[in-house]
């Protein structure tokens, strides 16, 4: 009775499936299941989910020689299908040339459904290469120029903005950066092999408007700065007041920290106070820009999933390129895989979880060699944190027992 009822169920799924389906080829705009159809992609799993209201994949496993990371396996509920994702590095940028693009739709051809992901948070994403022939498919890849990446307990997502390529605003070459990253030695040697606590992410912005979120999702982050007070072409900036683009009003009063006066004729911006917000400059641009002397602040320890939860990235220190902080970050990596050994790490701690541990001003002038007497003034969401240094955090609690002790007090 059992089995025929199961049976039953299963002829009812793929009936409510076929209609699905149907339903999704028809209507006014492009139907993607019929683009799915010109693939090898299993759509009757795909309409199963659809019907089911849940997805018909599970976890899967698979082994490919010499290669720890980069791969996701999966497969449906009933073992009928298996897949093979590929994460692939992409380009400093995501910035393609037509060449290579052609070259890794064959791939996908050859070796998978046909169909890829082009623009992903973690990389390029080749859908469901064929199990059977992955050890041929990586050496293929590689010989693309390219390798699997950005899964697993090992180094992820390389992100960086468009930089110089496209904006206006880049004030240092991002892409450069990441390459020089990517192609460091200890950075190459750890791409491929599981060996952290958790995962390692490094991000790179050119401006403090921070598109690639380096301030919030990345072990460390790299974003463009500048010293002083912004530039203001005062005669562009009239201009542009009269024709009712620019409020210099507004300016003064969004600036978060007070940094912009306005006394009717000039607008002055003192440097001292400037928290590099970009407030006023994308209001503005071009009659107000970034100052001249342009630098690189690094930030340690953010990401949104951790052991202890989300955290900002801390200031560490500002540099005059990517360069002068690569020892930093392999000092901050080998420190936090070593504490798997001595207990200050535990599977599941991200690099900022092993700051707070280690308390902050001891990782800097301990582990690190430096001494960061105080953190470098930014904007506010540079300076910001989710975890408190031990100044903060002793603050806050007398903070607190002041108001416990009133409350009792008053009981």
């Amino acid at each position: 009775m059992e089995a025929s009822q199961k049976r039953a169920e299963v002829d009812e799924l793929a009936r409510s499936a076929s209609k699905v389906l149907e339903r999704l080829e028809n209507g006014p705009w492009p139907s993607h299941v019929k683009e799915l159809k010109k693939s090898k992609y299993p759509l009757e799993a795909y309409a199963a989910g659809l019907a089911a209201r849940k997805t018909q994949w599970a976890a899967g496993s698979a082994k490919i020689r010499y290669v720890y990371t980069g791969f996701i396996a999966r497969r449906t509920r009933d073992g009928k299908y298996a897949e093979l994702h590929f994460r692939v590095w992409q380009p400093s940028g995501q910035i393609y040339t037509t060449d290579y693009l052609r070259r890794l739709l064959d791939f996908a051809d050859t070796y998978g459904l046909g169909l890829i992901e082009i623009l992903g948070q973690q990389g390029m994403m080749i859908i469901s290469v064929d199990p059977s022939r992955a050890d041929e498919a990586i050496d293929a890849l590689r010989a693309l120029g390219t390798d699997v990446g950005a899964t697993g307990d090992t180094i992820r997502e390389l992100a960086t903005c468009v930089g110089p390529a496209l904006c206006e605003f880049a004030l240092y070459d991002t892409l450069a950066a990441r390459d020089y990253f990517l192609t460091h030695p200890k950075i190459y040697e750890w791409m491929s092999n599981q060996l952290f606590p958790f995962k390692f992410k490094a991000k790179f912005s050119g401006c403090p408007m921070d598109c690639t979120r380096a301030v919030h999702r990345s072990d460390f982050g790299f974003v463009g700065v500048w010293e002083g007070a912004p530039e203001v072409d005062q005669e562009l900036l009239r201009r542009k007041i009269e024709a009712g683009e620019v409020d210099p009003k507004e300016l003064a009063a969004r600036c978060p920290s007070g940094a912009i006066t306005w006394d009717g004729k000039e607008l002055k911006i003192d440097g001292a106070k400037c928290k590099k917000s970009m407030e006023c400059i994308r209001r503005a641009f071009p009659a107000i820009k970034p100052g001249k002397n342009r630098k690189i602040a690094v930030l340690v320890g953010g990401h949104v999933k951790g052991r202890f939860g989300g955290k900002m990235g801390k200031p560490l220190a500002i540099v005059n390129s990517v360069e002068e902080a690569m020892g930093w970050v392999v000092k901050t990596v080998e420190s936090w895989m070593d504490g798997l050994e001595t207990g200050v790490s535990k599977h599941k701690d991200r690099i900022g979880d092993f700051i707070m541990k280690v308390n902050f001003k001891k990782y800097t002038e301990e582990i690190l060699g430096v001494k960061v007497p105080y953190k470098p003034s930014l904007h506010g969401r540079l300076g910001a944190g989710a975890v408190l240094d031990d100044n903060e955090r002793k603050m806050w609690l007398e903070w607190v027992q002041n108001i416990v002790k009133e409350y009792e007090e008053r009981i």
